[in-house]
């Protein structure tokens, strides 16, 4: 793709225009003297292609003589810029494809060209995610064009060089695998990954999980830190909106942009949401060493979800307001608390403050009780009512320490983990022992909320021990 134009002019935009193709944009950008060499490698695809993404057919000995063309090349020189992807053969109207691969001979002449050992830089120029897992391990430098248009060869070569510091975000999400389609963003909790979790001959997962990059994703030649996350108030009513703020601050030595990027996710709810969704993002330019405070308005529209009788509704609630840098990147977190119109202004204050990672179904101002370090207080939950307490990043959890109070003779109990969204599914079932401490064990479990249930009767809480509970 160095040296082609065609991704350029498409059958829906104009067609007499001047292209700059990557190889022309790069000659224009080195300095005097630098020598530029260009070898084309393979051709886009092979003259099996495309059932040669199911079958692999040996390379003909003059695709071997080309690629090791490259490779020689390669070897006499200091960096290789190696263009690769798709074009209108490959992609466009009535253009599925059977693979999100690199098509054609591709690959083989990615890893040819790694082999020698030189600084190697992946441009891709392609209309459709690929699934390059390889070169996402092993090129150490990959810049993601799309079909960049007609003057897509000097951009390029203008953030090849550092003359332009690349600050965009992906709109779609890169599986791993063609197998993982389809792989959106937003998704409901755990709609995207299969059980398991120790890879190996002993282990139990049997599919690799993830996307290869999330929606939100890319990268900068700077660094960006980000800090002081603020709501304008911690309780607001279902008919009120909420301004959010945070510091982003340039800590490289690159100006830059960034996309800040802010979420929102229904702790929850009466049916299940989508473990996340976005709600707004800013484009910030910083010089080295500068900060500048970003601001955002949620509206009561920004909480609706459709309930099981199709109106679109805010539930009362904890909701979780989030800052990242992509959907899987969230620098910051803050729990906000929506309450119905007129049970509380949207300058209360809570009482008791959990710090934003516990909540419940009733008795709200005394969920501090439960880790408070004084077994005379409690929380109280009767039949159906809930405690949750929100877990750290990645956290897995195989226990929970309850100190009981008070409780009614046949009281039960049932621990829950929820991956997000308002969906949890039970670990553990148990009787409550009143006036006892202990530990309930299950199997070890990761998400990002756990929960206490009341199944039967009523119970008291005096004190959790959870050393996975979020703490900032």
């Amino acid at each position: 793709n160095a040296d082609e134009a065609s991704f350029a002019l498409t059958h829906y935009g104009p067609v007499a225009v001047e292209v700059t193709t990557v190889l022309e944009g790069i000659k224009q950008q080195v300095k005097e003297g630098t020598k530029v060499t260009y070898t084309k490698g393979c051709d886009l695809v092979d003259t099996n292609w495309p059932e040669s993404e199911i079958i692999s057919y040996p390379l003909t000995a003059e695709e071997k003589t080309e690629i090791q063309k490259a490779v020689d090349n390669v070897k006499e020189s200091d960096v290789a810029v190696v263009v690769l992807g798709g074009g209108i053969r490959t992609c466009g109207e009535n253009k599925s494809r059977t693979s999100l691969d690199l098509p054609g001979h591709q690959q083989q002449l990615l890893e040819a060209i790694v082999a020698t050992g030189k600084p190697v830089v992946l441009v891709l120029i392609n209309g459709r995610p690929l699934s390059i897992n390889w070169a996402d391990k092993f090129v150490p430098a990959i810049l993601e064009a799309w079909y960049p248009g007609s003057q897509g060869g000097t951009a390029i070569a203008e953030a090849l060089f550092g003359d332009y510091n690349p600050g965009g975000k992906l709109t779609v999400t890169f599986p791993k695998t063609v197998g993982q389609i389809p792989f959106n963003f937003p998704a409901k909790p755990a709609s995207q990954v299969d059980g398991g979790q120790t890879p190996g001959m002993k282990g139990n997962q049997s599919r690799i999980n993830g996307p290869l990059y999330p929606f939100g994703y890319g990268l900068s030649y700077t660094t960006f830190e980000y800090s002081n996350l603020q709501l304008s108030s911690p309780v607001i009513t279902d008919k009120e909106p909420v301004t959010v703020t945070c510091k982003i601050k340039n800590t490289g030595t690159r100006s830059g942009d960034e996309v800040v990027q802010l979420y929102t996710r229904d702790v929850v709810s009466s049916v299940t949401t989508y473990e996340k969704n976005l709600r707004g993002f800013e484009r910030v330019h910083l010089e080295p060493g500068e900060t500048k405070e970003v601001s955002f308005q949620l509206l009561p529209r920004d909480f609706q979800l459709l309930n099981k009788d199709n109106h679109w509704v805010v539930e009362p609630g904890m909701f979780q307001i989030m800052i990242g840098a992509s959907s899987e990147d969230i620098r910051l977190k803050k729990g906000l608390e929506i309450r119905a119109y007129g049970q509380a202004s949207a300058n209360e204050i809570i009482e008791s403050d959990p710090r934003d990672f516990i909540s419940a179904s009733k008795n709200k101002s005394h969920i501090i009780h439960v880790v408070d370090g004084d077994y005379s207080t409690t929380w109280k939950g009767e039949k159906g009512e809930y405690i949750s307490f929100e877990l750290a990043e990645n956290a897995k959890v195989d226990r929970i320490n309850v100190a009981w109070k008070n409780a009614e003779a046949g009281a039960r109990y049932e621990i829950q983990i929820s991956s997000g969204g308002g969906q949890f599914l039970p670990v553990q079932r148990g009787e409550v022992t009143p006036n006892q401490e202990e530990t309930i064990r299950f199997n070890k479990t990761g998400g990002s909320d756990l929960r206490i249930l009341i199944t039967n009767g009523s119970a008291e809480i005096a004190e959790i021990k959870l050393p996975e509970l979020r703490k900032e």
